[in-house]
């Protein structure tokens, strides 16, 4: 920071919470680590962001919880895995990026200690994929699944559990791929004791108290607070919705049509609930047919294999039973899958979002429950022309986009906010928001630019003039252009937004603004 004045309980605390993630270098350094819950809301008090009313001090102590505390474990946060300047997850390019930039961080650390060295396998920098004990620990070398790291955005709308699933054995909360990926109740808010049992500890042995700390009831909440306010908090409604691409606003249609794409029955309004419920439901889609992986641990049963002794379920069609669960997997919401490739719990689809929608006329799709539902829903195979996943992925291409800048829109006002308020003072967390909002426009330009021909020429170049605007602020020396670079840049934005359509209208979480 500049030249706030701090509280001197908090000052230390302040500078290690107000922090960026340092993509460039030491991304999750445990400076804070050490902090109490109470010490993080003290410091969020002297937070602009929590003082001009832009975030709660709950939101911001969450924050600092999720990217800096690494419960006395391996190096590792939250933040590890879910990085901010990468959609809260980690892929090829990422980790391609990190290994040269930082080969040390705590992500590797399973190269680092030899007592680590199962913790995950070497498709961590070959597939992305990390190491999962989902049905338990008691069989380490042959009990476990390797899965692609889902993003943590939107939660607020996607974790309450369909019925239609039944009510026995099914959590309290839809988490994980297969919606069950938290212990106890199976809530949100027990997730990150998971994880960290998961994913923090020192020793393969996994005891609270040695290999690592346990979260206090307070970290519990606080963390929950953060993770309720990512992303958006509320849902579309896409027969309201007009694109100004033809091509996609056909997309969309085909995308609500049920004799064509009937994407809308799964993913209602392109988010992650079933158009039956409005809420989380786990289908059989069969996904665990087609892994990446070649270990083992890639034959994935899905939900309901903790309390199963002996594999229950022939998961690729070996002609026996190799995994554990029933097969099905929680549904995630479209919008934010656009550019978070791979696709599905093996990252085994993709690159792109139209190798995801063509999948659906795979007979991997066609032959498995969730298909042969739809099939007797309708009354016919699920069947759309190619040209119809072009216009699906067109549709659902401006969606994500419009996701993206709106993100970089929220972060860019507050940054405005800030800068009004307190000048050159806190001049790195305005810095740090302009930056965020920079990695949100380059999403949104290779969202747009990538998939047959590509979306809103126009748009990206005001969005690309947004960029030029960023940057030069980021180069001001004085308080007054930066204010000046910011103003002009939310205006290219909102012209380059205004060009996609009518009523892609999302409501953003506050802690969007916490890094």
């Amino acid at each position: 920071m500049s030249s706030l004045i701090l509280a001197p309980i908090a000052a230390v605390a302040f500078l290690a919470s107000c922090a960026p993630s340092a993509p460039e270098g030491e991304r999750h350094g445990a400076a804070s680590s050490a902090l109490t819950a109470q010490a993080r809301l003290t410091a969020c008090d002297e937070d602009p962001r929590v003082i001009a009313g832009l975030v709660t001090r709950e939101i911001c102590a969450g924050a600092d919880i999720f990217f800096r505390e690494t419960f006395e474990g391996n190096g590792r946060s939250c933040g590890t895995c879910h990085p901010v300047e990468n959609n809260f997850t980690i892929d090829i390019p990422f980790i391609d990026t990190l290994i040269d930039n930082n080969p040390l961080d705590p992500l590797f650390i399973f190269e680092q200690e030899p007592e680590l060295e199962e913790l995950e396998t070497f498709e961590l920098k070959t597939l992305g994929l990390i190491r999962v004990n989902i049905d338990g620990y008691d069989d380490l070398d042959n009990k476990y699944v390797m899965r692609g790291v889902p993003h943590t955005l939107s939660m607020a709308t996607t974790i309450a559990p369909d019925p239609a699933n039944g009510t026995e054995g099914v959590p309290v909360h839809r988490t994980g791929w297969s919606g069950d990926g938290a212990p106890g109740t199976g809530s949100l808010r027990e997730f990150l004791t998971g994880a960290i049992t998961q994913h923090l500890p020192t020793d393969p042995g996994r005891e609270p108290g040695v290999a690592f700390r346990l979260p206090t009831e307070e970290e519990l909440d606080l963390t929950l607070a953060y993770q309720m306010s990512l992303g958006r908090t509320n849902e579309l409604d896409l027969t309201q919705v007009s694109l100004t691409d033809p091509e996609a606003n056909e997309g969309r249609l085909a995308f609500l049509d049920p004799a064509r794409g009937r994407c809308n029955v799964c993913h209602s309004n392109a988010g992650a609930n079933h158009l039956d419920s409005g809420l989380n439901r786990n289908l059989d889609t069969g996904t665990r047919r087609a892994p990446a992986s070649s270990t083992i641990g890639a034959f994935d049963g899905g939900f309901g294999g903790k309390d199963q002794a002996e594999p229950n379920l022939d998961v690729i069609g070996l002609g026996f039973k190799h995994g554990f669960g029933d097969g099905t997997f929680n549904i995630p919401p479209i919008i934010e899958a656009v550019d978070t490739p791979p696709f599905f719990h093996t990252n085994a689809f993709g690159p792109d979002i139209e190798g995801a929608v063509a999948y659906y006329i795979s007979n991997f799709f066609k032959e498995s429950p969730a298909g042969l539902e739809l099939e007797a829903r309708f009354g016919t195979p699920i069947a759309f022309p190619d040209s119809d996943i072009i216009k699906i992925g067109r549709f659902l291409r401006v969606l994500s986009a419009a996701f993206n800048v709106d993100l970089a829109r929220q972060r860019l006002d507050a940054a405005l906010v800030l800068v009004n308020r307190f000048h050159d003072r806190g001049a790195d967390v305005q810095e740090r928001l302009m930056k965020l909002a920079e990695v949100e426009l380059d999403d949104a330009l290779q969202v747009l630019s990538v998939g047959g021909t590509p979306l809103h020429p126009g748009s990206r170049d005001r969005l690309q003039l947004a960029k030029a605007e960023i940057a030069t602020g980021l180069g001001a020396t004085r308080w007054s252009q930066r204010q000046g670079r910011l103003a002009a840049a939310i205006s290219r934005v909102k012209v380059a937004r205004d060009q996609f359509g009518s009523n892609i209208t999302y409501r953003l979480g506050k802690g969007n603004l916490m890094y």
